[in-house]
């Protein structure tokens, strides 16, 4: 099994299978697209408490130990002005109480691998919008976790995945404009939703698309093995882990065995046409469009037309074995 970096925003998965002499190449793509990380209240004054709040942070924010170069790490968040007010301190208190007040000495922040990339995710900052951090060292390809606000959906911070430790907050009124927000962009290939609302996690799993999704924490989504992984249109075509894997791998082969004597049902797809032949085949079309969601009624509805279907026929049967009935 290969991973292979195709362009600057796919990534296939191959994995080669010999069959005879004659190898296939199958492959799942998913783009990086930008993911999105969602605390959304249905009012200004929420009513949660710092605490959770805090808690739900170190969950998000503790992917800056890679310097967010996970393709599953949150790209920007979304909530509402008052609950910006109290993100950003409990962010900053979290970053803090990870790496210090000095990041760039820390041994558990990771830097920017190289130099093309830390010039990349440089020019991503607005310095005019940065209201903690923004720092930087080429030297040591060094950025330090940065808070971006009043970013919109037009910022070049939003034009691509970061791969870097930005993370832009856009502010909205209600849980309405979020998924506004999200479905007019590309489909991500996760969406992380904090809220201990049910009804409104809930809204916002039913009205948006996106490769998977994960309530009130980050990337654990990926961990179990029973759960497919893969993106949704832009973000990704196809999944994997576990039986998925196999499913994925493999080929399934529709088979059709049609009896011989249902040539009489289906002789009417020769030629030569006719008004006659279009109008049964017609008939028989709809015949077969009607009685195709039958089997959905599942195993006792058949179950019960053939035990009515064996007793009808015994009671014929023997009706006719002993002369009661006369045709």
């Amino acid at each position: 099994m290969l991973l292979k970096h195709v362009g600057p925003k796919v990534t296939a998965m191959m994995v080669k299978i010999p069959i005879d002499d004659y190898p296939q190449l199958i492959c799942i793509l998913y783009e990086q697209g930008q993911i999105n990380a969602i605390k959304v209240i249905s009012h200004p004054d929420d009513s949660s408490s710092v605490d959770e709040i805090y808690m739900r942070l170190l969950n998000l924010r503790k992917q800056f130990d890679s310097s967010l170069e996970i393709h599953l790490a949150p790209d920007y968040v979304l909530c509402s002005k008052t609950m910006e007010t109290r993100l950003i301190p409990e962010i900053v208190k979290a970053w803090q109480s990870f790496y210090t007040d000095n990041s760039i000495n820390s041994d558990s922040y990771c830097h920017i691998i190289n130099e093309r990339h830390f010039e990349r995710v440089k020019k991503l900052i607005d310095t005019t919008k940065v209201v903690y951090g923004g720092q930087t060292d080429a030297k040591q390809n060094y950025i330090a976790p940065t808070i971006m606000t009043n970013v919109t959906g037009t910022d070049k911070v939003m034009q691509e995945e970061i791969f870097g430790p930005l993370l832009p907050i856009i502010t909205v009124n209600n849980e309405l404009e979020a998924i506004e927000f999200i479905n007019s962009r590309p489909k991500p290939l996760a969406l992380y939703v904090f809220s201990s609302n049910k009804n409104l996690i809930q809204t916002i799993i039913n009205s948006t698309s996106s490769g998977s999704t994960c309530v009130n924490d980050v990337i654990f989504q990926i961990a179990p093995p029973c759960l497919p992984f893969g993106g949704v249109g832009e973000s990704g075509l196809g999944n994997y882990h576990g039986k998925y894997s196999f499913d994925t791998f493999s080929h399934m082969r529709s088979i059709a065995y049609i009896p011989t004597w249902a040539e009489f049902l289906i002789s009417n797809r020769n030629p030569p046409y006719n008004q006659k032949k279009t109008a049964r085949l017609e008939k028989l079309l709809k015949v077969y469009r009607n009685w195709m969601p039958l089997p959905r009624l599942g195993f006792w509805f058949w179950a019960f037309v053939a035990l009515t279907t064996v007793i009808t026929t015994r009671i014929i049967v023997r009706g006719i074995m002993d002369d009661k009935w006369e045709f």
